[in-house]
């Protein structure tokens, strides 16, 4: 669960940023755009701002030939000329109109070229800022892609985790479940040898919330009353075999458990014999009284060898010469 939030709150994230995205790259389209217009516009202007500009520079120039060509020979009627022709260009006559016509259009010429010049400054900005804005937006993209890369890789790791923890908690359910299989197995066989051995349930049935049935939560007091049970009748067991002890001289059979079928192959124990010694006289003590002179070591212990072995054949047992002979005789 803890996984699949997580998951779910990087998705959301990812959302966010992405729509936060988007609306960045439409503003800095936007401007892009405007100042596309506004450049387009400023090229328009300064080509006719040029124009203009050429138009007059031929004019001054062509006027500047004239001059020379007539500087020498300037006089009075070429001035003439020459009012006559500006009295042509006046409607009604009035050259001070003129000049101050002429002098206005210079200052509105003037002031188009300074703005002119202003909007190339500008543009020069704006192309500045342009690249930055495009530079921004390389870097933004550069900065989703690898957060793009990077919430893969978080997801598949938590995909893969979301995986492994789906398998453990299969596997734990499949032994859950043969577990419970194994204990209802078990309460079956409790609630059916306690009514076999005819348990008192009143103690447990007196609790609230009992049905008679074995329960997870009842079932150690269900053991305990089949243990003591158990221990009752174990009890009842030997005090039987005890009177039937006391009845019967012959050995005991051996203690049946009736909860333990392989009782009856345990060996019987064998009964004890006692042989009572025999009193009568002992022939090998009377020869050692006998004797005049003390034995030494190996005349007692030959004595000893040969009454040991007298008793097993069953013959006369030897006297205290003959087994000082014995040990005299040389070893073939």
């Amino acid at each position: 669960m803890q996984a699949m939030a997580r998951m779910a709150a990087m998705k959301d994230r990812q959302q966010k940023d992405i729509s936060e995205y988007n609306l960045e790259i439409r503003e800095l389209e936007r401007l892009y755009d405007l100042e596309a217009k506004l450049k387009s516009f400023l090229h328009v202007k300064l080509k006719d701002r040029m124009e203009l500009e050429e138009d007059a520079k031929k004019k001054e120039a062509l006027k500047t030939k004239r001059q020379r060509k007539n500087s020498k020979g300037e006089s009075f009627e070429s001035y003439q000329v020459a009012h006559l022709r500006l009295m042509k260009l006046v409607e009604d006559g009035n050259l001070s109109q003129l000049i101050e016509d002429f002098l206005a259009k210079e200052e509105k010429n003037f002031a188009r070229f300074t703005y002119i010049m202003e909007l190339n400054n500008d543009m020069e900005m704006m192309n500045k800022k342009t690249q930055g804005i495009q530079d921004e937006i390389t870097h933004l993209r550069s900065q989703q892609q690898s957060s793009h890369d990077d919430s893969r890789s978080v997801l598949k790791e938590l995909e893969e985790k979301l995986r492994k923890t789906t398998e453990e908690a299969n596997m734990y359910e499949d032994k859950n479940r043969e577990l419970r299989k194994t204990l209802e197995h078990l309460k079956t066989l409790v609630e059916n040898l306690f009514k076999k051995i005819n348990c008192d349930a009143s103690k447990i049935l007196v609790q609230l919330g009992e049905t008679g049935k074995v329960t997870d939560s009842n079932l150690s007091q269900y053991f305990s009353l089949i243990e003591k049970k158990t221990n009752d009748l174990l009890l009842l067991e030997a005090y039987m075999r005890m009177q039937e002890m006391d009845m019967d001289t012959e050995p005991p059979p051996p203690f049946l458990n009736p909860f333990w079928g392989g009782s009856a192959l345990v060996k019987l124990p064998e009964p004890l014999r006692v042989t009572p010694p025999l009193l009568r006289t002992d022939p090998f003590s009377d020869k050692i009284e006998d004797m005049e002179q003390p034995l030494d070591h190996g005349s007692l212990r030959q004595l000893v060898l040969d009454n040991y072995a007298q008793k097993e054949v069953g013959g006369p047992t030897a006297s205290p010469s003959e087994a000082r002979g014995r040990r005299d005789q040389p070893k073939e």
